[in-house]
């Protein structure tokens, strides 16, 4: 496994297992339980498309890279929106947007 497919399947992991450190890791504050479920959705994404980038070519890590270029988009959409939850948003979308440029890269 390449080194962003390890970071992304770390990362992953502790979103699934425990998803209120890393918000209050990361944002500063203890995510409701909208937030957790949501985290962990996303966590599993995360360890799913390691796996599959893992032993694809480059069109695979440029498809994932297009997943994560969406993901910060909505990112993007929901700090436009919801202003209780901007700042985490915010830095979602900023981790979506590294990890699409490792894919593209």
């Amino acid at each position: 496994m390449r080194p962003l497919e390890t970071l992304r399947a770390a990362y992953g992991a502790a979103e699934l297992l425990l998803p209120g450190t890393v918000e209050r890791l990361l944002v500063g504050t203890t995510p409701d339980a909208r937030a957790r479920k949501a985290i962990r959705i996303l966590g599993a994404r995360h360890l799913l498309q390691a796996a599959v980038t893992a032993r694809g070519g480059r069109t695979v890590h440029h498809f994932g890279g297009g997943v994560d270029t969406l993901h910060a988009l909505t990112m993007v959409g929901l700090a436009a929106f919801d202003p209780e939850r901007r700042r985490a948003a915010t830095v979602n979308a900023a981790i979506a947007l590294a990890f699409a440029a490792g894919e593209f890269r």
